[in-house]
């Protein structure tokens, strides 16, 4: 698996320096970027990398990959936040202005991003 963020990356996302968090909040994050990391991983399996071109993506550094990197930190925070949610809403909104609800895929707001790198459906 690819780590494309970590449990103190998701703190830092949401504004807990990663020192300050008491062991509860860094299990939850680091749990969140465990996650996502898989996550994005399952989107992109299949996907030959072109920087360097490597498939499977042994020894993938994610710092090649600053979009997919944001995508991580992104998805992270928002599941990160979901502990918190009034009433099954995040806090976030979608591109029409709606809640979005904790029963949604926490990577569906970085989908497109993560779609950029992957070629579903091309042989």
């Amino acid at each position: 698996m690819t780590q494309w963020i970590d449990g103190d990356a998701v703190l830092a996302a949401v504004g807990i320096a990663p020192g300050a968090a008491d062991a509860d909040s860094a299990a939850w994050a680091a749990a969140c970027a465990a996650a996502v990391s898989d996550g994005i991983d399952l989107r992109l399996r299949g996907v030959l990398y072109v920087s360097p071109p490597i498939d499977p993506p042994v020894g993938l550094d994610p710092a090649d990959y600053p979009e997919l990197t944001f995508a991580a930190t992104v998805a992270g925070a928002e599941a990160y936040k979901r502990r918190e949610a009034v009433y099954g809403l995040t806090g976030y909104v979608d591109l029409e202005g709606a809640a979005i609800r904790v029963a949604r895929d926490y990577l569906d707001g970085v989908a497109p991003i993560i779609a950029r790198y992957a070629t579903i459906g091309i042989a």
